[in-house]
C-alpha cells in the first residue's frame, strides 16, 4: 500500500470497517440509548405513515425533526429490517460525519493526511465511548454521534450547509476580485440555500442557530481578509431582503403546521415562566441549575472530563476555525441548556445541548494529535481497527433480552419511557396510552391513538 497517496480502494476500506463498528458499537454500549423512548419517535412515525395511520393522531415535539432525520429514516425503511433501524440509522450518520470530515480536510491537506485524520477520528470517538461505558456514565455522552433525535443530524446537516455556503461565497469572490462587480449568488444557489435552511428551520430551530451562528463566526473571524470585505456582504440589502422574508415564511409555516398537528409552542411556555419570574429569581436558579448540572457532570459524565482535559492541553494547537467555534459556542449553548432545559421543560440534565462543543473539541484534539501519530503504519491502523470491530462483535448484545421483555409488557396504559419501546419491539401490534404519574394520559412526543383515554 501506498503511504504517500492512499487510493478511493483504501477510503472504501476504511469506511467499511468503520460502519461495522460503529454499527456494533450502536449493538451493544449504546443499545440502550438508541433504542430509548426518544430515539424511537421517528421509526415509529414513518411506521404509522407507511402502514396507512397517518400522523394526525401523533403529539410532535416542538422540533419535529422532520429533516433530515425523517428523510434519512425514509431511505433506510424499505432496504432495513424495521427492528434494526435505530443501529442502521447510527451507523448512516457516522458515514456521512466521516464523510463530510474528509471533504472538508481534503481541501487544505493531502488525500493521505485525510485518511490519517479519519482514522484517529473515529480511534479517539471508540476510546471516549469505552471510557464511559466502562466507568458508567449516563448518558454516554457520544451517543449524540449515533442517535436520530435530540439535534444530532441537525446540527451535522447544518454545519455541513453552512460549510458549503462559506467556500461557494469564497469561490464567487475569487473570480470577481478587483472587476467591481457584486458577489451574488445565481437565482439556483439562492433558492437552494434558502430552500435547504428552511427545511432545517421548521424541523429544529436549534440546528438552525447552530449554522446560522457557524457562519457568522466563519465569516467574521476570517482574519486573512480586510474586516471591510468580512462584513461587507451583510451591509448589502440583498442580505438582509433575504433574512426577513426567510424568517416570515418559515414563522407562518411553523404557525400553519401548528393548526395541522399538535405542536406545542415553545417560546410561549418559556415567555409563560419568565413572566412569573424576578430578574432576581431568574438568575439565582440559573445559577443553581448550572451548578447542579457541573455536579451531574462530575458524578456521570467522567468521559466528559476526560476528553475536557485533553481540550485544557491541546486547545491553542487547534485548527483556528474550531477554536473561534468553540469560543462562540460555549456561551450560546450554556444559554440555550438554561432557557430550555431551566425555563421551558425542566429537564434535570439536557447535556444534548452541549453536544456540538464534544464535536468541536473530538475535532481539534484529533487535529493536534495526528503529527505525533504519523509514523503508525496505515497497515496498523487497519488491523487495529479491524480488531476493535471483531472485539466489539463478541461483547454481548441486549437485543433478544430487551425484546423478549418488553414485548412481554400487555399493559394498555404505560409510563412514557415504556409506550414508544413496546411498540417498537412489538412492531406497532402493541399500542398502549402513555400515562404520567397522576395516571393522566401524557400528551409529550406520543403516537398514542385517540380514544376516550386520550380525548
Amino acid at each position: 500500500m501506498s503511504i504517500q497517496s492512499p487510493s478511493q480502494f483504501y477510503f472504501f476500506w476504511f469506511f467499511l470497517v468503520s460502519g461495522i463498528t460503529n454499527f456494533l458499537l450502536c449493538e451493544t454500549i449504546y443499545f440502550d440509548l438508541i433504542h430509548s423512548a426518544d430515539n424511537l419517535y421517528l421509526p415509529l412515525l414513518l411506521k404509522d405513515l407507511a402502514s396507512g395511520h397517518g400522523m394526525f393522531h401523533w403529539y410532535l415535539p416542538p422540533s419535529p425533526y422532520f429533516f433530515p432525520d425523517l428523510f434519512l429514516n425514509l431511505i433506510l425503511y424499505p432496504f432495513v429490517p424495521f427492528l434494526y433501524i435505530p443501529s442502521a440509522y447510527g451507523t448512516l450518520q457516522m458515514f456521512f460525519v466521516l464523510l463530510g470530515i474528509s471533504f472538508f480536510i481534503t481541501k487544505y491537506t493531502t488525500k493521505t493526511a485525510a485518511l490519517e485524520f479519519l482514522f484517529r477520528f473515529e480511534f479517539l470517538l471508540i476510546l471516549v465511548s469505552f471510557l464511559g461505558y466502562w466507568i458508567g456514565d449516563n448518558p454516554l455522552p457520544f451517543v449524540y454521534f449515533l442517535s436520530q433525535a435530540h439535534h444530532s443530524t441537525g446540527f451535522f446537516f447544518s454545519l455541513l450547509l453552512t460549510m458549503y455556503l462559506y467556500s461557494v461565497l469564497n469561490d464567487r469572490e475569487k473570480d470577481h476580485r478587483g472587476d467591481g462587480s457584486h458577489q451574488y449568488l445565481p437565482n439556483h444557489l439562492t433558492a437552494f440555500f434558502f430552500f435547504s435552511f428552511s427545511l432545517l428551520y421548521l424541523s429544529d430551530r436549534f440546528s438552525f442557530s447552530v449554522g446560522a451562528i457557524s457562519f457568522f463566526v466563519v465569516r467574521i473571524w476570517d482574519s486573512k481578509r480586510p474586516l471591510s470585505e468580512r462584513i461587507s456582504y451583510f451591509q448589502k440589502k440583498r442580505f438582509w431582503i433575504l433574512s426577513f422574508l426567510f424568517i416570515l415564511f418559515n414563522e407562518l409555516a411553523f404557525l400553519g403546521l401548528k393548526q395541522i398537528f399538535q405542536i406545542p409552542g415553545s417560546f410561549q411556555i418559556l415567555l409563560n415562566y419568565l413572566s412569573r419570574q424576578t430578574l432576581e429569581s431568574s438568575l439565582q436558579l440559573s445559577g443553581n441549575y448550572l451548578w447542579d448540572f457541573s455536579k451531574h457532570i462530575y458524578y456521570q459524565g467522567k468521559s466528559i472530563l476526560f476528553l475536557m482535559s485533553l481540550l485544557f492541553f491541546t486547545y491553542p494547537k487547534f485548527p483556528k476555525l474550531i477554536r473561534h467555534l468553540l469560543v462562540v459556542f460555549f456561551p450560546v449553548l450554556v444559554g440555550l441548556l438554561l432557557l430550555v432545559g431551566r425555563f421551558t421543560y425542566l429537564h434535570p440534565y439536557p447535556i444534548r445541548y452541549l453536544f456540538p462543543l464534544w464535536f468541536f473539541a473530538l475535532f481539534g484534539i484529533t487535529w493536534v494529535l495526528v503529527p505525533f501519530t504519523k509514523m503508525i503504519s496505515h497497515w496498523v491502523l487497519f488491523l487495529a481497527l479491524g480488531g476493535v470491530m471483531v472485539f466489539l462483535f463478541y461483547l454481548p448484545s441486549p437485543r433478544a433480552e430487551v425484546q423478549s421483555r418488553l414485548s412481554s409488557i400487555t399493559d394498555k396504559e404505560v409510563t412514557y419511557d415504556l409506550e414508544k419501546p413496546i411498540r417498537f419491539w412489538s412492531e406497532g401490534k402493541q399500542t398502549p396510552v402513555p400515562i404520567d404519574k397522576d395516571g393522566k394520559p401524557y400528551h409529550w412526543i406520543t403516537g398514542a391513538f385517540h380514544t376516550h383515554l386520550t380525548e
